[in-house]
């Protein structure tokens, strides 16, 4: 008897723990997608006020940087953080970005409007769309990470790009799933889909980046990423 009561109390005394672990990751999942939602309108807000064109890439890279910041566990202020890296970084994100927004909004385009183009040419044009997405990526998350001078951004983007196949497969496979989730429910385009696709490309390219320099030992972050 005595063995059963202590046995009770015993259970009694695991069952609350286990049930704050579970508070606590309903809290923690909570968050994150209220973060993902924030993140959502604060790139469809800077895109907007950068007249779509010239708003897209200063609103992908400072929600990089936001994404960042939550990553490794930094606290922030998100918004204005956003704002702040929005404006701040206006000129430079559409200088690094261009390359690679230029190329998936070009053959991006054409794709659309060669509706009875061979096959062949509609998949190199689907292919070259992609790489330039997957360079837009590349190029604004090393330019959040790395402290690089401009006109290396894009060059390194490409190098990283070509030398490590794996990299633009995985965040072209993230980009199709999020793609896939929300043309099945286009409701989340506008509350979350946006942040989830730049915060989940953002963690790839952030462990991306974490295995080079790894490989390569350490040294100081002003250096080549992918100096030798």
């Amino acid at each position: 008897m005595a063995h059963d009561h202590a046995a009770r109390a015993d259970a009694g005394a695991v069952a609350p723990a286990d049930g704050g672990m579970r508070l606590e990751r309903w809290f923690g999942w909570v968050d994150t997608l209220a973060f993902l939602g924030l993140v959502n309108l604060l790139v469809l807000a800077g895109t907007l006020a950068g007249g779509v064109v010239l708003g897209v890439a200063p609103a992908l890279a400072a929600a990089a940087t936001v994404s960042r910041t939550r990553l490794r566990g930094d606290a922030q202020r998100a918004a204005r953080v956003f704002v702040r890296t929005w404006v701040s970084g206006f000129g430079r994100a559409n200088l690094v970005a261009a390359p690679g927004l230029a190329a998936a909004v070009l053959t991006g385009t054409s794709l659309l409007a060669l509706d009875d183009a061979p096959t062949a040419l509609r998949v190199a044009l689907g292919v070259v769309a992609g790489l330039g997405v997957v360079h837009l990526l590349l190029a604004l998350t090393m330019d959040a990470h790395y402290d690089l001078r401009r006109r290396d951004v894009a060059r390194l983007a490409w190098a990283f790009l070509l030398r490590f196949p794996g990299a633009p497969l995985l965040l072209a496979a993230t980009t199709a799933l999020v793609g896939v989730v929300t043309a099945f429910v286009p409701g989340l385009l506008p509350v979350v889909s946006v942040g989830a696709w730049v915060y989940l490309c953002t963690a790839l390219c952030l462990s991306f980046y974490a295995a080079n320099d790894r490989h390569l030992g350490d040294r100081p972050a002003a250096t080549d990423p992918l100096d030798e």
